[in-house]
Formats: C-alpha cells, structure tokens, sequence
C-alpha cells in the first residue's frame, strides 16, 4: 500500500493504535482529577483502561 495515499482508512495508517494510548491519558486524568488518586495510581489504571479497549477491540475482530 502506498504510504502517501491520503484516501486510506485509519484502520491501515500507522496510527491505528494510538487510540489506545490516548484512551489510557484520558483515564489517568480522569482519575487524577476526578478520584485526587496519586500520578502512580492514575497511571495505573489508565493503562489498564487503555489495555482493556484494546483487548475490547481485538475480541470485536477490529484489530
């Protein structure tokens, strides 16, 4: 597939998995600020959030 090809779906660019990394940001924030939990704890379940779409969206056969 041609990488300058600017008609191409998400799903095929590179990017793709990005999703799941900003997934798990907003979680961290969310619990930093919503739950006042300490940087390690929000980060924590962050990326358990993050991990969690993830193994969502490969179970969906998305991935």
């Amino acid at each position: 597939m041609d990488p300058n090809n600017v008609g191409r779906s998400f799903r095929e660019s590179p990017w793709r998995y990005s999703q799941f990394v900003v997934v798990g940001l907003i979680v961290t924030v969310l619990v930093r600020w919503l739950a006042d939990a300490g940087w390690l704890i929000s980060l924590g379940v962050g990326a358990a959030g993050g991990i969690g779409y993830w193994l969502l969206e490969k179970k969906r056969g998305v991935i």
